[in-house]
Order: structure tokens, then C-alpha cells, then sequence
């Protein structure tokens, strides 16, 4: 006689083999999964006073004529893969020391001001256009741009 009570050896066997096959379904998903990994670069630049007056915001033109005399303007370009950078300014007066990143051209351009440090800025395609302030003219901060160094720290996560 059958009893209805209990559950046959076939269903407890058919059930066994579905949870198996479902687990090792979503084993295999999680390991074919990639974990993105944070990668950074690392651009340490000198420099010997500011680049108010060379700086984008004020007068419409790019930083290379503050770099070629020392002084605290650059285009630093990117990899096609570093999505932020984070900068971070030691001045040998030890004071926070304003800058700003520049982006655009011309009169349409756009300046992001910072004092000493900013994280996680997004890098326009190409990379980053940087200059210190010699003169307070780009954001309130203690201190002016002396002589010092600048820390850029490019990745691909914030």
C-alpha cells in the first residue's frame, strides 16, 4: 500500500539534483564575475611661485608659459583609463595654497578653484590643467603660491 504521508525516493532525488544544479549555477555566476580594481598614478610637480597672471580663468590662455619659467602652471595630460585625480599642494610656508583646474577654452571656459587639496576631480578627456594663485585672484585661501610641490594622483575609481 502506498502511503501519501511521505514523500517518494524519486521527488527527494529530483529535488536534490534541481538545488545542486541551481547552486553550482550561481557558484559559476559569482566566479566569472571581474571585481574592477582601483588603479592610480602618481605625478609629483615643483614649483617656484604662482600662475595668476597665466592662469585660464583670468587671462584665456594656457599654462605653458608659467611651466617653462618654474612656475605653478601645467597640462598634464591622461591615460585614457583615469577618470580622477585628486591633488594635494605642499608650499614651503606650510600654508593651504589656492589653485584651480581649468577646463574649456577661451572666455568659455570653466575654472574649479580649490585651497590645498581637492579629491576625486573628474579629468576631462586629454587631462588636467592646473595652476596655483599667486595672487588670491582665484579662490579665498591663507596662503599664496611660494615654492613648493604638487601631488596629482590619477585613477580609474573615485
Amino acid at each position: 500500500m502506498l502511503n501519501h504521508a511521505r514523500p517518494g525516493a524519486r521527488a527527494i532525488g529530483a529535488a536534490v539534483v534541481a538545488i545542486l544544479v541551481l547552486g553550482s549555477a550561481v557558484g559559476a555566476e559569482a566566479a566569472t564575475k571581474k571585481k574592477v580594481v582601483k588603479h592610480t598614478r602618481a605625478v609629483t610637480l615643483t614649483y617656484r611661485g604662482g600662475c595668476t597672471v597665466d592662469d585660464p580663468a583670468v587671462s584665456a590662455s594656457d599654462t605653458s608659459g608659467c611651466s617653462m619659467f618654474g612656475a605653478a602652471g601645467w597640462q598634464v595630460p591622461a591615460k585614457s583609463t583615469e577618470r580622477f585625480v585628486t591633488v594635494t599642494v605642499t608650499d614651503a610656508t606650510g600654508q593651504k595654497v589656492p589653485g584651480a583646474f581649468w577646463t574649456g577654452s577661451g572666455a568659455n571656459g570653466h575654472t574649479t578653484a580649490f585651497c590645498g587639496s581637492m579629491k576625486d576631480y573628474g579629468v576631462p578627456q586629454g587631462g588636467v590643467v592646473l595652476a596655483l594663485d599667486a595672487i588670491g585672484a582665484v579662490t579665498k585661501c591663507p596662503g599664496l603660491a611660494t615654492q613648493g610641490t604638487v601631488k596629482l594622483v590619477f585613477s580609474n575609481l573615485p
